[in-house]
């Protein structure tokens, strides 16, 4: 009489969500959360080699301080690289992959909470971003990828109503990501999972999807306004309608601050969960950074007239802004600390998702430093529009999101295929890409303290040396991105099994099979507390 095969060390021919059914049709018409975040995967992979290819020809182009592109060839590359990574690329990567997969999992939930409304969801964001092709095939947009107004409304001559339709279609698909992640954190956590023992990515995901819910409201406003406006200056309605530009400008930031700028918290999250597994300790001051989340969702929810200094806006507008702003500093400077202290205090081990892990937080304390002196209008008036807001920015998008995400990626990539990868080759993608990210962003803070702005073809030979320091470490970055795509691949056919459990962590994912089955558990998981 044989035992029956354990969680823990499952029998070889245990069903997983991968080897259940080959069919297109099982495929095509899953509500399994784990087949849906691979097909996020497949989509969002595509999408980032095309914004990534974009911002290499746009760093190329500032190599030598002479034009080499049309202006107007070089706005719409520049608005088709930010257009794509932040809406196809970004907030898809961590909600429709990462969330979508591993929530569930840590939870002790079998799947969502809306399967149904999961695929949907998948679908309605494939529809809205193929559109970016037919976008692109008729010259696409040079408005940015916050479409400023008035030049997006009244002066560019490029397709803004097509672009604003696939943003409209992909927010709806973020939008429903985010009700189902919060439905799912609220109505399937299983039994003895309180609110404390969430792990601190699943407290990330939840806090940004409440925010995100909220900005939702505010991207339709800025996007139907800004409709509105823009047939009404080309002369097909007429509302006699005559709109501040300032309320179009003030509804994108209100939604950026709520969504883009958000992908933070879920970022820091994860980072802290590796940070606690390599460390081989809890993080310092655990209840600390939860509040500090939550306070600094609200914080930024409120401060997003930090881009608008440069506006017409009273001087105390301008004080309650700044005000906020520098109080949101606090609970990020707290969340900073409690990770680098839980580093110096535990043992860490420099595996791959680690040295990811550790560059989300390097990358982290630089903006959070550097947003100091955008919080401030007397500063924020001469660095705003300048290659040091483009720096902090990508500091946070590439060095703390992204670099997330691929934490996320090599963290969970045994738990989602039950193989190993070539431990090295990760640590030099990783290493690669952090180098990178401080060499490509680095120069722009001394560029935009010396008056460069954002969106130039050319610019005096004075500016020369940075502007090729940050093309040529913009390489390293294409390396780090490219080596992972090459080496998963490998490791799907080659690689030996990782077992149930490789970096011997923590958490409820950990506690089942590698692939997990279809339902996640073939049996109820055990709470443990943290220690």
């Amino acid at each position: 009489m044989t035992a029956a095969p354990s969680a823990v060390q499952p029998a070889a021919h245990q069903v997983t969500y991968l080897n259940k059914s080959y069919t297109f049709r099982s495929w095509l018409l899953t509500t399994d959360h784990k087949r849906i975040a691979f097909f996020y995967l497949l989509v969002v992979s595509g999408f980032a080699a095309l914004g990534g290819t974009a911002a290499m020809l746009l760093k190329f182009e500032l190599l030598t301080p002479q034009q080499q592109m049309f202006q107007d060839i070089y706005a719409r590359l520049f608005t088709m690289h930010g257009g794509v990574m932040v809406y196809l690329f970004i907030l898809p990567a961590m909600l429709g992959i990462v969330a979508n997969f591993v929530i569930p999992l840590m939870i002790g939930a079998p799947n969502m909470a809306f399967p149904r409304l999961n695929l949907l969801t998948f679908y309605l964001y494939l529809f809205g971003s193929s559109m970016i092709i037919v976008e692109a095939s008729f010259g696409g947009s040079d408005a940015g990828w916050n479409f400023l107004a008035p030049y997006s409304t009244q002066y560019t001559p490029s397709r803004i109503l097509p672009a604003l339709s696939l943003l409209l279609i992909v927010g709806i698909a973020v939008f429903l990501l985010a009700v189902n992640i919060l439905a799912t954190i609220h109505r399937r956590r299983v039994k003895g999972m309180d609110w404390e023992k969430l792990p601190l990515t699943v407290w990330g995901f939840y806090v940004a999807s409440i925010a995100m819910i909220v900005g939702a409201f505010f991207l339709v406003i800025w996007i139907v306004l800004t409709a509105t406006v823009r047939e009404i200056a080309l002369g097909y309605v007429q509302y006699n309608l005559n709109l501040n530009p300032l309320v179009l400008v003030h509804s994108f930031w209100i939604y950026a601050h709520t969504t883009v700028y958000m992908l933070m918290l879920p970022a820091i999250g994860i980072a802290a969960d590796i940070i606690e597994t390599f460390a081989r300790r809890p993080v310092v001051g655990r209840k600390g950074v939860e509040h500090s989340m939550m306070t600094l969702a609200v914080l930024m929810s409120l401060s997003w007239g930090v881009h608008l200094f440069t506006g017409e806006m009273w001087a105390w507008t301008n004080l309650f802004f700044s005000l906020v702003a520098f109080l949101s500093a606090i609970p990020l400077a707290i969340i900073i600390i409690s990770l680098f202290q839980t580093l110096r205090q535990g043992r860490a081990s420099f595996v791959s998702p680690m040295v990811y892990a550790f560059g989300v937080l390097v990358s982290l304390a630089i903006y959070w430093a550097s947003s100091l002196a955008l919080y401030s209008p007397a500063t924020a008036q001469a660095l705003l529009h300048t290659q040091f807001e483009m720096a902090n920015f990508h500091f946070l998008m590439v060095g703390v999101v992204t670099m997330s995400f691929l934490a996320a990626i090599h963290y969970w990539w045994p738990k989602a295929t039950g193989k190993r990868y070539p431990e090295l080759l990760a640590r030099l993608a990783g290493w690669s890409t952090l180098l990178g990210v401080l060499g490509t962003f680095g120069p722009g803070f001394l560029l935009g303290l010396q008056g460069m702005r954002v969106r130039v073809v050319a610019y005096p030979e004075a500016w020369q040396m940075p502007n090729q320091l940050a093309g040529m470490s913009a390489m390293l970055i294409g390396l780090g991105f490219t080596l992972p795509l090459l080496y998963f691949l490998y490791a799907i056919f080659w690689c030996k099994d990782s077992g149930p459990n490789p970096w011997d962590a923590p958490g409820l994912e950990w506690q089942t099979m590698s692939p997990p089955p279809p339902d996640n558990f073939t049996a109820a998981p055990l709470i443990s507390e943290r220690s």
